[in-house]
């Protein structure tokens, strides 16, 4: 696909306006939006900064879906709690014999072959595993793509705001750095971007109807939009999502009040 067919296709644009979670009134998202429809359209590496549940994985996913893979696959693979046993499975070679012929074996590369590899909570891994993991991606690349660069997965690295700052100070980050020269994207916490709030829960609103037949008729009070205004996130997209599930489950699918939603966000102490 060329990037003038790219064009004629539906882009971020449209995905902005879907009921998926993305539409935004922030004009700190609305930035990295516009730098995204470019990113996206280039082969370089992504390292996506950000707190967790911030919606790392879904703006990997529109990466995804406006570039030129987009008809590739897009496959995950989770460091969290990461053994020995499955980083060996997913990233280092295996010898595989079939139809009389001996074959190399990279699962995690295969499974992402010419699409993205989104390597999700990559910052939870020590940095020993970190670098196993890339130099197995350059290795393994070399060996079953050599002939067809195009098919090399290209990498979406998450990392989490904390682990980042510590991450930054160290050797590690200067060899994947030197190693994959990746572009950077820091997405900012729901606490300094409110305004998206109200779509984000017409959004998670919308899901929650789809998920069963008799919530057709549900809503939100205004009271409880603004309960969800004030509150802080620390949970970000991922913590306020839950707390609609909630509401629909203990409004029985009809109307979500302030008393529906968790405890902590409206709960009044009577000291301070």
């Amino acid at each position: 696909m060329t990037p003038s067919s790219v064009n004629n296709t539906p882009g971020l644009t449209d995905y902005l306006s879907e009921e998926n979670g993305l539409g935004t009134e922030s004009i700190l998202m609305r930035d990295i939006f516009t730098k995204v429809k470019s990113i996206a359209l280039l082969e370089q590496h992504i390292v996506l900064i950000g707190e967790i549940g911030v919606g790392k994985k879904r703006l990997a996913q529109i990466i995804h879906r406006c570039s030129l893979r987009e008809n590739g696959p897009f496959h995950t693979f989770y460091c969290i709690d990461v053994t020995e046993a499955k980083f060996k499975e997913a990233f280092w070679e295996h010898i595989h014999f079939e139809n009389e012929h001996l074959q190399i074996k990279y699962e995690a590369l295969e499974k992402a072959g010419g699409g993205i590899l989104y390597l999700d909570q990559f910052s939870e891994l020590s940095g020993e595993y970190m670098l196993n993991i890339v130099n197995s991606y350059i290795r393994g690349c070399n060996q079953l793509f050599k002939y067809n660069i195009s098919m090399f997965p290209r990498l979406i690295l998450s990392i989490s705001q904390d682990s980042f700052q510590k991450l930054a100070k160290t050797k590690v980050w200067g060899e994947l750095l030197k190693i994959l020269n990746p572009i950077s994207i820091m997405l900012p916490p729901l606490r300094e971007r409110k305004e998206d709030i109200p779509a984000l829960i017409k959004t998670f609103l919308a899901e929650a109807k789809s998920s069963e037949p008799s919530w057709q008729n549900l809503a939100i009070t205004p009271e409880a939009v603004n309960e969800c205004k004030i509150y802080a996130w620390p949970g970000n997209v991922r913590q306020l999502k839950n707390a609609i599930l909630q509401g629909s489950v203990l409004s029985h699918g009809s109307t979500i009040e302030s008393h529906h939603l968790p405890f902590s966000m409206n709960w009044k102490l009577p000291y301070k």
